[in-house]
């Protein structure tokens, strides 16, 4: 039994933390603090961690043109320009001049000037708003000012005025100094290569925050460079810290199922000690949570990150399949899970508890046709109240509208608590899991097997309508189910119709026929009616917590007349084993198991007493002797809820 249970559980974890990591696991850190400017907190900010705090993309925009501002023109010696203008000046400014001596003169000038390097000032200006320069020769680069080299419209001004002493017309001095051409030549493709260079070296982070900085001093009132800080802290990857703020998620995790494996194994021992509750149980919310993390997933670009969850999907289903009690604090587990990863968490485990909470109060009698609409209603109401309340009080820290979370917190009740309606029939089906609806459905005295009971064990029959009767009643008064305590109560004794002569209840004007079998065989044949009853039970699919009532409702109680008999007959003693002698049990596991094993007990012997005094006499009796045997240490029944409630509301 510890094996399975390690197993299931192991298996439980595992799929549950696979689905938390898998729809949950953040790669940002999550900081639930947003802050308007001028507000003060008494306390101080300090940085949890190192982070960066970059520019903003304006700022980062004016440094980058100023880094490339601040990369010189770079311009292309032509070593080919000089010579052909040479070629062409020195013989038009002789047939201009007349004067050979100027003209080798003047052409000697120039060439030092272009020998010196002449450049453009509006190409460069295409280019370059700066006064720095590169030069690139043919084997060496420098670097120059603007201002040292020769523009090219200085050069023909110096040209003009040296052959304005000849007083030529304008339009010749125009036409022979247009004739000039820049030798250094504007390479843009050169200076891009190296602007790239620059650029891929800037980097865009302002401040560096490293941790234990204070951000904000205690009381002092919040600046806009604050808010960037906490705006860039939530947005800060984990990168280093990553497997450590896993691992400690992952923990807290952990801590939190254990807590619910402990409430599972102390306050569910039913469920704890059935594979199929076991599996349902841990069905539902492993379901639950990877609906949420889809829908978290689906709208976490949304105007504002979602507050809704499937909660109403989990809470409905363990208050319909367990208890409404079960699913409260299933529901506080639920959201509280989710507040360590959701980046408002006081806002969503209120949201979540309050709306799971509401459905589960509301849902789990699904008898009720209004149920499931109330339910739906009333979750809807709740969730969309309290974040309106926490919107109103600022804390809800949602800065969209709140017509979409709302719209959403209406939507999700509908698809958990319907969807949870929807597939009752399938769970059932699946896990063996039964329903009230399912119970409900053989807890009613015209069944096949109830009505052949009636033709063929009339004094089976009697008894069991007494047990049904008493159980309910005491189910009722302790606020356990009524409906599978009668069901249990009616079929217990299912079992008997295959030798109903065997039974003292059913042998009216009949011959005991163990007067003259084996003690033995008789406690056989008398054992037997349980397995018996479970075959019958199994073969017309009821139910299996109602199977599980005929299955436990002897415990491993002995067959006390029988027994004592064969000790009396034997030669032997000491051969007569008490093992041949008890049912094989197990001990009930519900408290409506053990209601109908104490209520056929009180059935059988207080049959033919009237006094009330001597009823309950003899009820006390029963209780202790089955509580002396240890037949209800498992089923979670206290003395009191057997003294005080069920035997004072069954023997009325």
């Amino acid at each position: 039994m510890k094996i399975r249970n390690i197993l299931i559980g192991s298996l439980i974890t595992a799929v549950f933390l696979g689905t938390f990591y898998l729809f949950f696991m953040p790669d940002h850190h999550i900081i639930d603090l947003e802050l308007t400017i001028g507000q003060t907190i008494p306390n101080d900010i300090v940085a949890p961690f190192d982070f960066n705090l970059p520019y903003n993309d304006e700022e980062f925009d004016e440094i980058r043109d100023e880094m490339l501002e601040s990369i010189p023109v770079h311009l292309k010696y032509d070593e080919t320009v000089w010579q052909p203008l040479r070629d062409r000046l020195y013989p038009l400014m002789l047939l201009t001049t007349y004067d050979s001596s100027f003209a080798r003169g003047m052409v000697g000038e120039l060439s030092s000037i272009y020998e010196d390097g002449v450049f453009d000032l509006d190409n460069v200006r295409e280019f370059y708003s700066g006064e720095q320069a590169v030069i690139l020769g043919s084997s060496s680069t420098e670097d120059r000012q603007l201002f040292d080299l020769n523009e090219i419209e200085d050069v023909r001004e110096i040209l003009e005025i040296r052959m304005g002493r000849w007083d030529l017309p304008s339009g010749d001095l125009n036409e022979i100094s247009s004739i000039l051409l820049p030798n250094l030549i504007v390479n843009d493709s050169s200076r891009h290569v190296n602007a790239e260079t620059v650029i891929a070296g800037i980097s865009n982070i302002d401040t560096t925050i490293t941790a234990g900085s204070i951000l904000l001093k205690a009381n002092e009132p919040v600046t806009s460079r604050t808010i960037e800080y906490l705006d860039y802290l939530k947005n800060t990857p984990m990168e280093s810290l990553f497997f450590n703020h896993v691992s400690c998620l992952l923990l807290l995790v952990i801590l939190l199922m254990g807590v619910a494996f402990f409430y599972v194994h102390d306050i569910m021992p039913d469920t704890w000690e059935s594979t199929n509750r076991f599996l349902l149980l841990g069905v539902i919310w492993i379901i639950s949570l990877a609906t949420t993390g889809t829908l978290w997933l689906a709208l976490k670009n949304s105007t504002g990150y979602p507050c809704y969850t499937l909660v109403t999907f989990g809470a409905a289903m363990t208050s319909i399949f367990f208890h409404r009690r079960h699913a409260i604090f299933f529901t506080l587990f639920f959201s509280l899970l989710l507040g360590l990863v959701h980046p408002h968490p006081y806002s969503v485990v209120l949201i979540s508890a309050v709306s799971g909470i509401l459905a589960t109060l509301t849902v789990w009698d699904v008898r009720e046709r209004r149920s499931i609409p109330v339910a739906i209603g009333l979750s809807a109401t709740g969730g969309i109240a309290v974040y309106l309340l926490l919107h109103m009080y600022n804390t809800s820290l949602y800065p969209s509208s709140p017509m979409e979370s709302m719209l959403g917190l209406l939507l999700v009740p509908v698809i958990g608590i319907g969807s949870a309606n929807a597939l009752l029939f399938l769970f059932e089906r699946i896990f063996g899991v039964y329903t009230v609806l399912s119970i409900d459905e053989v807890n009613k005295t015209d069944h096949p097997l109830l009505k052949h009971m009636r033709d063929i064990a009339p004094g089976t029959w009697n008894h069991s309508q007494t047990v049904a009767e008493l159980a309910s009643r005491a189910a009722g008064a302790i606020d356990a189910w009524e409906s599978l305590a009668s069901a249990g109560g009616y079929f217990h004794d299912i079992g008997k119709m295959n030798a109903p002569e065997l039974f003292i209840e059913n042998q009216r004007n009949m011959e005991n026929p163990h007067d003259s079998m084996n003690p033995r065989d008789s406690a056989g044949k008398i054992i037997a009616h349980v397995k018996n009853g479970v075959e019958l039970a199994e073969k017309a699919k009821i139910p299996r917590a109602v199977i599980d009532i005929i299955q436990q409702h002897h415990g491993v109680g002995l067959t006390k007349f029988f027994y004592n008999k064969a000790l009396q007959e034997s030669s032997d003693p000491q051969s007569v084993k008490k093992s041949d002698f008890s049912y094989p049990g197990p001990r009930p596991f519900t408290i409506e198991a053990a209601l109908v094993m104490l209520a056929d007990q009180t059935a059988s012997i207080t049959k033919n007493l009237t006094s009330p005094d001597e009823v309950a006499e003899l009820v006390a009796k029963i209780v202790d002797q089955k509580d002396l045997e240890g037949e209800l240490d498992d089923c979670h029944l206290t003395r009191r809820n057997l003294i005080v409630y069920v035997f004072e509301s069954g023997v009325e």
